[in-house]
């Protein structure tokens, strides 16, 4: 026997321990898709109550600057799964995690042009605009931070489990667009 091999059945508990966690990070992305998606039903439904509140809700709103966002935040997405799959993993988490930044950069910055022309309108769709895409934005700018993190010793298994999670938050903004801005 081997002196620097791991008894059998320490592989086998450090296997199913590593099945666990992939299992955890699937609960999570699940939970995060129905959280995401109980709102945006929500949001869809006034909107069909209320839709001249809508109507004003969408002349609001700075479509430009989310454009801008979604193509920072995809371009980031891609530097993710540059991570996880190709060379250069630190700097790839780091070009992600800075696209994450500028992601909640232009978002405040749609905020400031928003905020005053959407308090003027009186429903519930306008707290719920706030809440979903709020909310969106913490994720976007706490996973930044923890790419940047991982950047600082990345290994294959912090990195793809990252990567999946900031795709998980890339496609929950995916739903956002056409609901919230262009529906």
């Amino acid at each position: 026997m081997n002196a620097h091999a791991p008894p059998a059945r320490f592989a086998a508990a450090q296997s199913t321990n590593e099945g666990g966690m992939e299992l955890l990070l699937w609960i999570l992305i699940w939970s995060e898709f129905a959280v995401f998606g109980a709102f945006l039903i929500a949001f869809l439904i006034l909107g069909l109550i209320d839709p001249p509140a809508l109507a004003r809700l969408h002349g609001a709103l700075d479509l430009p600057l989310a454009g801008a966002a979604t193509a920072v935040l995809l371009t980031s997405g891609f530097f993710a799964a540059r991570a996880a799959f190709g060379p250069s993993p630190r700097w790839n988490l780091i070009a992600a995690a800075l696209g994450g930044l500028g992601f909640v950069a232009l978002k405040l910055v749609a905020y400031g042009h928003e905020i005053p022309a959407i308090t003027a309108v009186e429903s519930r769709l306008v707290e719920l605009y706030f809440l979903i895409t709020g909310f969106h934005l913490a994720h976007v700018l706490f996973v930044a931070l923890i790419m940047l993190a991982i950047a600082w010793r990345p290994t294959p298994r912090r990195t793809g489990t990252i990567a999946a999670i900031w795709h998980a938050i890339d496609l929950v903004w995916l739903l956002i667009l056409p609901v919230i801005y262009l529906g």
